[in-house]
């Protein structure tokens, strides 16, 4: 599921005594600021536009479907996106580092001011509202308005340990917390958002890399707090099922001897993917911490509801399962009906839900049992999880493979509006285009291509598998021959509008794979009764990517089909798989026929000194003629626009300015990279 060869990779390479030696010199302490605001030198001034019709953000990739657009931005255009008149407004400082995506609340009545509103949570489980428009406060400073801590986060030291995270490379460090974006219910003014708490109930008692113990309990907890106060409503425990019953009281061998304890359901168990809240109903989706396969763990859906009289939480009902517990086996085997696993993660990305309230998910390896098990799967759910649809691509059982690490479920699905169609991809670098109403079962194997009928297409939108050298060092892919391929993380950014009958006619779909060109491909529907397909190969293509991991995290503004802006944040070079890394923000001129992927703005070549750490897989939220960017420095940054001077312009290079010339710079290596690890 996640990228399980990290662990691997870091076998081999930690007996290196020069990259241990690089590692140390690398891994500096992420900055925890306290909660003050933090203003970039000029700014101050607030945008120079006021938007025609104020926008809420209050999911992730901004609605349902999971289309990363928003098609009601008025202020930025292809237009005003230039190193003159955009940039970078100010900062606000959080304690933490920033995996949610922020969410944006228009035209809210706080401190007796009605305000735009930014939320913020953060991995030490602190949840922030700022002013969203950067208003200086009563101290000339731009302080929360309000900030809520929920617990003390999980340190990683206490997870199941993969190889790399016995060789003490975490994906995440120092803390687990909040990893999941938030959902809000304007309706109640309710924010719903999921924490891993290690509360400490002793002082005396040293919880330091320990299972959960009643001593040293850990729990997955959902909040509801007030938007307008951060008072929390309600919190409940999210009651998972337990672990394995053969596991309990056992060691995992060499790479993690401690005794899984009866307790440690929500140590196995990660919440990763963003909420969803749909009909009245929050979901929650959870895979593992790290790919770590003992204790096992199974990818789950769970559904809760939210009184709005009684501002109550109540779980509903039982969990979907992806894989069927006390059945799998832990050892090496070839049992696809065995493999447990099967987590629910798709990179933070959330699960979908369409207009009748059904849910959509895509899963990554696990068990496969046709209907029954669904590792490898594109699932639909009813609205009470119980029916079960689901498209399963013809080489399942080779995507579930452990050793390939070429799961479906690292992207996450989007429906495409007035359409009967959703389309998702995984890291084997194929999106599959499926019927929403009939998703079809498994796919009909076929020589030398598989067959459509399920499908309704796919393709290949990353470049084939290839041995790469990566890093530069050693070859890599002769170690693990997964990494020839150009995993798909980021979820596919659609632009498209129904027409006056409510049918998709025409739009495109934006997807940055790792290591890979920035892609467009363009959708048509040909007749009123036939689907609609993409142009199998791009219709544009971008730059390339950096040196690996993940690709870029995309969002789309518009004014419905028309001043069209695709935002990408990628690292600016490095591979982002083990170190945290600088990080770029970038701006694309798009048309509504895919055909157009011209740059228009850059962080580095704008803004040179635009320095921060890239927060994987966390998409850039627009709104209201701002952008909004979390970072792994403990801040968030704001871009929008700006009075144009001729300071600016001349300290400003051309937006397709080369990432090499900023390398050569003396202090890159020093300034650039950061603690160790990252997001999963």
């Amino acid at each position: 599921m996640y990228d399980m060869l990290s662990g691997m990779k870091n076998l081999l390479i930690a007996p290196l005594p020069f990259l241990l030696a690089l590692g140390a010199g690398l891994a500096q302490s992420q900055s925890t600021a306290p909660a003050s605001v933090q203003t970039a030198a000029g700014s101050g001034a607030l945008s120079p536009c006021t938007p025609q019709k104020p926008m809420d953000v209050l999911t992730h990739r901004n609605n349902n479907f999971r289309t990363g657009a928003n098609q009601d931005e008025t202020c930025l255009t292809p237009d005003n996106v230039n190193a003159r008149t955009f940039g970078k407004l100010f900062m606000l400082s959080v304690r933490g580092q920033v995996y949610a995506q922020p969410l944006v609340v228009t035209n809210l009545e706080i401190h007796g001011q009605e305000r735009n509103v930014l939320y913020v949570a953060t991995m030490e489980n602190w949840v922030y509202a700022f002013d969203a428009d950067g208003r200086l406060d009563a101290k000339g400073s731009r302080d929360p308005l309000w900030e809520t801590p929920l617990g003390e986060p999980l340190p990683v030291n206490r997870i199941p340990r993969d190889l790399g995270a016995a060789l003490g490379r975490f994906n995440i460090e120092p803390f687990v917390g909040i990893t999941s974006t938030p959902v809000i219910d304007r309706e109640t003014n309710t924010i719903f958002l999921v924490a891993k708490i290690a509360p400490i109930t002793r002082p005396e008692v040293t919880c330091d890399g320990e299972v959960a113990t009643p001593d040293c309990p850990v729990m997955n907890k959902i909040f509801a707090l007030d938007l307008r106060t951060g008072h929390v409503h309600d919190s409940q425990e999210i009651r998972l099922p337990p672990p394995e019953s053969s596991q309990i009281d056992q060691g995992c061998g060499l790479v993690d001897a401690r005794k899984t304890s009866s307790m440690d359901a929500a140590r196995i168990n990660l919440q990763r993917p963003a909420l969803l809240f749909s009909k009245g109903r929050i979901y929650l989706g959870f895979g593992s911490h790290q790919d770590a396969p003992c204790p096992m763990y199974h990818g789950m859906l769970i559904a809760f509801d939210f009184d709005k009289t009684t501002r109550k939480l109540r779980q509903f009902g039982d969990p979907f399962m992806v894989s069927r517990a006390g059945e799998t086996d832990t050892g090496i085997n070839l049992d696809p009906t065995k493999l447990g696993k099967g987590g629910i993660w798709q990179a933070g990305n959330g699960p979908a839900a369409d207009e009748d309230g059904n849910v959509y998910v895509m899963t990554g390896n696990g068990s496969f049992e046709q209907g029954k098990q669904f590792g490898g799967n594109l699932v639909k759910l009813s609205p009470d999880l119980k029916k079960v649809e689901w498209f399963a691509p013809a080489n399942v059982n080779m995507l579930n493979a452990d050793a390939l690490d070429i799961d479906l479920g690292s992207s996450g699905p989007v429906l495409l509006p007035g359409s009967d169609e959703v389309v998702g991809g995984g890291k084997q670098g194929r999106l599959y285009l499926v019927k929403r109403s009939a998703p079809g079962g498994l796919q009909r194997h076929g020589w030398p291509h598989d067959h459509t009928g399920p499908p309704i297409q796919f393709f290949y939108a990353a470049h084939r598998w290839q041995p790469e050298f990566l890093y530069g060092w050693f070859p890599i892919s002769l170690f693990a021959f997964a990494t020839g391929y150009h995993h798909i993380h980021g979820a596919p950014a659609f632009w498209g509008e129904p027409d006056s009958a409510g049918i998709l006619q025409r739009g495109s779909l934006y997807i940055w794979p790792e290591r890979d060109h920035l892609k467009a491909f363009s959708y048509k529907k040909t007749s009123p009764d036939k689907d609609g397909e993409f142009t199998p190969k791009p219709s544009a293509t971008g730059p390339k990517g950096g040196l690996g991991m993940p690709g870029g995290f995309l969002s789309i503004s518009a004014h419905r089909m028309e001043n069209g802006i695709l935002w990408a944040a990628l690292p600016m070079h490095d591979d982002a798989w083990i170190d945290i890394v600088r990080g770029a923000l970038r701006a694309f001129k798009i048309s509504p026929d895919g055909n157009t992927l011209s740059p228009l703005w850059t962080s580095y070549c704008a803004e040179p000194q635009d320095r921060y750490n890239f927060a994987k897989y966390v998409p850039p939220t627009v709104a209201n003629g701002k952008v909004y960017l979390a970072t792994f420095s403990g801040v968030v940054n704001v871009y929008g626009l700006r009075t144009a001077g001729p300071s600016r312009d001349a300290g400003a290079k051309e937006p397709g300015c080369k990432v090499s010339d900023f390398m050569m710079e003396p202090n890159y290596g020093k300034t650039n990279k950061a603690a160790r690890a990252h997001a999963r």
